[in-house]
């Protein structure tokens, strides 16, 4: 019988960017051609993640940012393109709209993980092909929205004030999740100083697109959560955006994965899908001016004083 307890917390390492692009935006490390520039960027970090099964009361979207809910998905492969943008979207849109209560839903995109990047080719726990071309890797420590994408969503949210979440889980209905498990950042413990604006590639497919992300440098005061031996029939859904929030410290949840101590080497690589759900609420007075008030949060300008041009204010 299987007497293991999961422990109250779990000593990992975090991936973190270097503090020195605090408050000017952070280039993109393939737009960045000196070496040693380049492998500065980033930094891993000692921290503590505690187990957020512990929480008394337990972790909600309103207070910590994140929620982990019950979810028996009725579609029986979340590999399958179209049971997933179809079926499975549908159950997404479901969960956000219980959980936030808001008038509708749009869902972006999704992206799959299945493994690690920094692995050769033919390893067997590197990452693998994903059906819509989004990275498989496990990802470092990131907030997937800023400001700036709401200029991608004009047209959906009509004037509307909507929020973004991401809807994490595992396509292996038969395993829990152990492998690389996702850490997520309190959003009430983030500094806006912390915050890092960054260039980035991004996009669900294979064709990528010039976005400004949020990289995250680390604070020794931020509390980090995991939710260890995620079933099959849980699902973590955390915000990544939220225009109604005048704080830019509470609109997103920084994540990331992070080595489980207590996995071996024949434990099975986690596989897991993130749905994309924005929601949308009543419309807002002054879309316009609020958003440029938002976007004026980003700044513009590397390190040297250059403008950046992958976007825009």
């Amino acid at each position: 019988m299987n007497t293991f307890v999961d422990p109250a917390y779990v000593d990992a390492q975090g991936h973190f960017a270097n503090g020195k692009y605090r408050h000017v935006r952070m280039p993109d490390h393939q737009e960045v051609s000196d070496p040693k520039e380049r492998a500065e960027l980033y930094h891993n970090h000692d921290i503590r993640v505690h187990n957020a099964r512990l929480l008394d009361p337990p972790a909600t979207i309103d207070v910590q940012g994140f929620q982990l809910v019950h979810q028996e998905t009725q579609v029986d492969d979340l590999i399958d393109m179209a049971k997933a943008t179809t079926s499975f979207y549908a159950e997404c849109s479901e969960v956000v709209t219980e959980i936030t209560g808001c008038a509708d839903t749009y869902v972006t995109q999704h992206q799959y993980r299945n493994g690690y990047g920094n692995l050769p080719e033919g390893h067997p726990k590197r990452m693998k092909p994903t059906p819509n071309g989004s990275p498989g890797a496990y990802g470092g420590t990131h907030s997937d929205i800023s400001p700036m994408a709401e200029n991608r969503w004009d047209d959906v949210v009509d004037g509307r004030h909507c929020a973004m979440f991401n809807l994490w889980r595992s396509t292996d209905l038969e395993n829990d999740i152990q492998v690389m498990p996702l850490a997520v950042l309190d959003m009430t413990s983030l500094e806006f100083d912390d915050m890092v604006a960054a260039d980035a590639w991004g996009g669900a497919g294979k064709v990528q697109q010039h976005l400004v992300s949020y990289r995250l440098a680390y604070n020794p005061n931020q509390r980090w959560y995991y939710f260890p031996r995620m079933k099959p029939t849980e699902m973590l859904v955390f915000k990544q955006y939220d225009t109604r929030e005048s704080d830019p410290s509470l609109r997103q949840v920084y994540h990331g994965a992070i080595p489980d101590p207590h996995t071996t080497d024949d434990t099975p690589l986690r596989q897991t899908i993130e749905v994309r759900v924005l929601a949308l609420f009543d419309k807002e007075t002054n879309r316009e001016a609020r958003k440029a008030r938002y976007q004026s949060e980003i700044p513009e300008r590397f390190a040297d004083g250059t403008v950046s041009s992958w976007a825009y204010r």
